[in-house]
């Protein structure tokens, strides 16, 4: 995964509301992105784990 040189904005700033359209859209975006079962998950977590444990 890369990540991007842009500055983010921050969605955490109390006090500034944010557009119901940018809302949904943040939304429909993350409803697009990569999933998987609980036990992919597990199994992936578990690698990664022991991988961790090794150095």
């Amino acid at each position: 995964m890369k990540t991007s040189n842009k500055k983010e904005k921050n969605r955490a700033t109390p006090g500034k509301p944010m557009p119901q359209e940018e809302f949904v859209s943040m939304i429909k975006e993350a409803e697009e992105g990569e999933f998987m079962t609980v036990e992919e998950f597990k199994e992936r977590f578990n690698k990664w784990r022991a991988e961790r444990k090794k150095s």
